[in-house]
């Protein structure tokens, strides 16, 4: 059975090794992801390797990317599993285990405050076996706005197209942003923009309590801008009256899917404005539907619900180390929080 050696070095030695794992396992990965990930405002990417010692062979590897959260003003360092990638040769009696163990030990050193991983369902028991802990589920959620094509799913297309019409008048009788008005403005976020920290860090001290992620200028350039894999939109809104900042959302476009990443207003009743905006803007752009990934602990999941957003029954879990780090119970994790 072979031995192997977790290491810690720069990734610049291993990039090329990192670009060919990513084109054999992680097809569709930029290559200019790597970089991206260096200039992470929260910190460079930490990269483990496993080499197997009689060879010196790589057998696998895998990726901390440091995330801020906050709590009740508090920074909260989080590190995110990715890019967990293993050569065939060594997947059954190979480093697996010993990368995740690696990982943990860095958090155990003091490096992050908790480590947080979203597995498919083969590395699962590998995470738990390693000591990661489940701290609930991913729902991803859907609101149609084109619900022939859902409809067909449970009956033959000539009925579904007979009930699209009737279908849509009641998810938008159901739908509470129907009912909701508020005057103001939306656009496409300035990015410079002074009064967008000074929204973020107010927003920040109001969520005592929750915990909830970074939304400085710098980090969401970055996160969103400068992200090498999708394009994004993030809209501000806006009071009519004085342009003051009442909240924003961050939407990506992709197989006729808009899904959305982030949602932030400083008061709930803007919350539904909001979702309203994103309905229009999906249907202009002939989507399907509104999709978002949200945790079950997230306070949006209940606006969602009066929205008629419904749950795919596609779903995942979140496992952490330690197993209840500090604000769990109320994290605003959404799409934002995964696919970094």
């Amino acid at each position: 059975m072979s031995t192997f050696k977790i290491i810690k070095e720069n990734p610049h030695q291993f990039k090329k090794q990192i670009l060919e794992f990513w084109e054999k396992y992680l097809p569709g990965t930029p290559a200019n992801r790597f970089d991206w990930m260096e200039k992470n405002p929260a910190g460079a990417a930490i990269w483990l390797f496993a080499i197997e010692q009689e060879t010196g062979n790589l057998a696998g590897m895998i990726s901390l990317l440091p995330k801020n959260l906050f709590l009740d003003n508090k920074i909260i360092r989080a590190g995110i599993l990715g890019d967990f990638m293993l050569h065939p040769e060594y997947r059954v009696f190979g480093p697996a285990l010993d990368l995740l163990k690696a990982a943990l030990a860095l958090q155990g050193q003091g490096k992050f405050d908790f480590l947080y991983t979203i597995p498919n369902l083969k590395s699962k028991k590998i995470a738990e076996r390693a000591g990661f802990k489940s701290v609930g589920q991913l729902h991803t959620l859907m609101k149609p706005l084109e619900t022939v094509f859902w409809l067909e799913k449970y009956m033959p297309p000539v009925a579904a197209k007979v009930l699209q019409w009737p279908t849509m008048l009641v998810l938008k009788i159901l739908s509470r942003e129907t009912y909701v008005y508020c005057r103001g403005d939306f656009s496409e976020l300035n990015w410079e923009d002074s009064s967008f920290d000074l929204f973020a860090e107010q927003w920040k001290k109001n969520q005592m309590g929750h915990l909830t992620g970074d939304h400085h200028l710098s980090y969401l350039k970055w996160r969103y801008l400068e992200n090498p894999e999708f394009n994004f939109r993030i809209i501000t809104f806006r009071k009519h009256e004085t342009g003051d900042l009442l909240g924003f959302f961050v939407v990506s476009i992709h197989n006729n899917r808009l899904e959305i990443y982030d949602l932030v207003a400083v008061e709930s009743r803007y919350i539904y404005t909001m979702i309203k905006k994103i309905n229009n803007i999906s249907q202009n752009e002939n989507c399907h539907g509104v999709y978002g990934m949200i945790f079950d602990k997230n306070p949006l999941m209940a606006f969602a619900r009066k929205c008629c957003f419904f749950d795919t029954r596609d779903r995942a879990e979140i496992f952490t180390s330690p197993e209840s780090p500090e604000g769990i119970g109320q994290w605003h994790f959404t799409s934002a929080d995964r696919n970094i």
